[in-house]
């Protein structure tokens, strides 16, 4: 006597499949865009701490910032903005995640490090919110929402 599966057992075996897969699915987008803005944020304030690190040790006698006037891309440049200088290093972020400052650019002094006025930065995707705020003492803080 052949041993094998009925159309039956298969279409149900197939129907649990899909319940099992339908009801990850929410779980998998929520775990991936909590991910992208963790990795997003994460990234930003490196880039600041990176030019706030380059004004403090006065690289090539500058000051440092970080621009966001681009759509989707923030970019590290030294002394005063240029969207085409050669030394801007520019870093892309996912189209699903908004970011929002009021505006569109932080300068850190050089030697010390500090800013003029706090700043603020917005990372929101699907009710998800990071926050990222600078005190003029320089002070980098990460928050989740």
């Amino acid at each position: 006597m052949k041993k094998s599966f009925t159309l039956i057992e298969l279409i149900l075996v197939i129907a649990i499949l899909g319940i099992l897969a339908g009801l990850g699915l929410p779980f998998l987008i929520t775990f991936k865009t909590n991910q992208d803005l963790d990795n997003t944020s994460e990234e930003l304030v490196s880039a600041l701490r990176k030019a706030q690190t380059r004004a403090i040790s006065s690289e090539k006698d500058s000051s440092w910032g970080v621009n966001f006037s681009q759509p989707y891309r923030y970019i590290l440049f030294r002394e005063k903005f240029s969207l085409h200088d050669p030394e801007n290093e520019v870093y892309e972020y996912s189209r699903n995640i908004y970011l929002t400052v009021l505006r569109n650019e932080v300068k850190f002094s050089k030697l010390k490090g500090q800013i003029d006025k706090e700043f603020i930065i917005d990372l929101t995707s699907f009710n998800k919110k990071r926050r990222i705020t600078i005190n003029q003492e320089g002070t980098i803080d990460y928050f989740r929402f």
